[in-house]
């Protein structure tokens, strides 16, 4: 053979394994994601940060679920009905349903998940988001039988939820870990090892493949899913710094990452603009003080400290990244309500400090007895800057503020253990009021951070959940809230913006409030 006729050969040979080349490379892929941190656990029903349920998101799939836009979608579930009362729903679940071992998937496993959730031994502070089944308080509090729980199958294919009280945001609630389905077979054989690799069983569009603490959380594509992912093998890496983030995102490392510092915006904008996704975010960032500490147990001292604040400031001069303030508990985005802002969101801001003044001298401080404050904040620069900014602020007033930060998973673990004096806090969720209103119920458990407890407060969010129409219900919540800011019972912020880096190769991304992107919806696009 001629030396031109072997180059043709060798170049129509290239040619013709290119296209195969291409697919074996996009079906071995893995993608590289940036978490906001390293998860505590894996447990539907003993998580607690919004990084681990990005995870389990991806690992498991409720009765209902999100789709690729973030809208509420059937999951498990393929239908479902309710009573006229509102008090019994009926789902009816797809007859495909399989865990990741290939066992079957029935509605007995949901029967066992929700009164897992609610026992006492589990210990899951989340427990509450389920309060609205039957007796599911009593349960909880181990005054009364797991039986007892308000849910119950009809055959393998038919699940039912009984309410104690009319939840017309059942099918939103359910889309939380709270509410997934957990392998009995695999925790009764391994305990609290079940959420091992080696152990592992899940019902969503991924398995758990390796886990390697600050490191990454892999993921692997569940052969017994109900339909095939276009991404087979996904891993999730902890990352705390966002610069740190940014960097590796630059380098090719991560594909995702979840933010970028702020500084970096302008910067970003010239030179990722097809990657830069911003958007608004459900959620409200506010501190939240220790009221059954004092000074923090004086109304006159938590409204000169909310006072003080200049959420616009905060906003507009500190962050610089999208971010809206909020003088509301209740994020101003929900649908359908209509939020109530601190008294004194509308007065000129030299006349809240002169009121904040008169409070603290009126509780006993000055300039000859200043107030010394620790404010806990997450580790971070966007963190600190707005906690020094807020910081300058006290300092007007004749309050001495000293910064603590702890990384996001100890830091929360102090504010459910009631270790802190006033600290940062963040809330991401649902598209209404009562989910953020619920939080500061003296009984919700150790998500009311403050321990703020108010007998009046109580009725009115008792009230409202006793309604099935939603504008009654909103009234009641309305009412509420006046309380809440009454009282002072939290600082609210500022509402996020979201700012991502998602690299070009990635398709099937969509912005949404709820910042949910999961990953089976994802592919390749180039």
């Amino acid at each position: 053979m001629s030396r031109r006729a072997i180059a043709q050969f060798i170049f129509a040979l290239t040619v013709a394994l290119v296209p195969l080349a291409d697919a074996l490379s996009a079906e071995s892929r893995i993608l590289h994601i940036g978490n906001a941190g390293e998860p505590e656990t894996l447990d539907p029903h003993r998580y607690n940060l919004r990084l681990e349920e990005t995870l389990l998101n991806d690992l498991f799939m409720g009765l209902t679920t999100f789709d690729a836009q973030g809208r509420l979608v059937p999951g498990a579930a393929r239908s479902w009905g309710t009573s006229d009362d509102g008090l019994t729903w009926t789902f009816h679940l797809r007859d495909d349903l399989s865990w990741s071992d290939g066992q079957p998937l029935t509605a007995d496993d949901f029967v066992y998940a929700f009164r897992r959730l609610q026992d006492p031994a589990t210990a899951a502070s989340l427990a509450y988001f389920m309060y609205m089944l039957d007796n599911a308080p009593d349960v909880n509090a181990g005054r009364a039988p797991l039986t007892a729980l308000g849910v119950s199958s009809d055959g393998p294919h038919t699940l039912i939820l009984k309410l104690s009280r009319p939840y017309p945001y059942l099918l939103e609630r359910l889309l939380y870990p709270t509410a997934f389905p957990v392998p009995r077979h695999a925790i009764e054989e391994h305990g609290d090892l079940w959420i091992k690799p080696e152990n592992w069983v899940s019902n969503g569009a991924y398995v758990l493949a390796d886990w390697q603490p600050q490191a990454h959380v892999h993921l692997r594509a569940n052969p017994h899913f109900h339909t095939e992912v276009a991404i087979s093998e996904v891993q999730y890496h902890p990352v705390v710094n966002e610069q740190g983030g940014y960097n590796r995102f630059r380098n090719g490392e991560l594909h995702a990452i979840g933010s970028f510092p702020v500084g970096e915006l302008d910067h970003v904008r010239e030179q990722y603009p097809d990657e830069l996704r911003m958007s608004d975010l459900l959620s409200m960032m506010y501190l939240v003080f220790n009221t059954s500490a004092p000074p923090f147990d004086d109304v006159r001292i938590r409204e000169a400290l909310s006072r003080a604040i200049d959420q616009r400031v905060l906003t507009d001069k500190v962050l610089r990244s999208g971010n809206k303030p909020a003088f509301s508990f209740a994020p101003a985005l929900i649908d359908s309500y209509n939020a109530v802002e601190l008294a004194h969101a509308s007065e000129p801001f030299p006349d809240r400090i002169e009121r904040a003044r008169s409070l603290m001298q009126e509780a006993g401080y000055g300039a000859d007895k200043p107030l010394n404050i620790t404010l806990r904040h997450v580790a971070g620069l966007e963190g600190k800057k707005v906690n020094l900014a807020i910081a300058g602020m006290w300092k007007q007033i004749g309050v001495n503020t000293q910064l603590h930060q702890a990384d996001l998973r100890n830091h929360f673990a102090d504010l459910r253990q009631g270790n802190f004096e006033v600290a940062w806090a963040g809330w991401v969720g649902e598209n209404n009021a009562e989910h953020y209103l619920t939080l500061l119920q003296s009984d919700i458990g150790n998500v009311n951070y403050g321990r703020f407890a108010l007998n009046e407060y109580d009725r009115l969010i008792d009230q409202a959940q006793s309604e099935a129409s939603l504008e009654k219900r909103n009234q009641l919540l309305n009412a509420a809230e006046s309380v809440v800011v009454h009282h002072h019972a939290v600082v609210p912020l500022y509402t996020t913006a979201v700012r991502r880096l998602v690299s070009s190769d990635i398709e099937g991304w969509y912005e949404n409030p709820r910042d949910m992107h999961q990953v089976r919806y994802l592919s390749w696009g180039r």
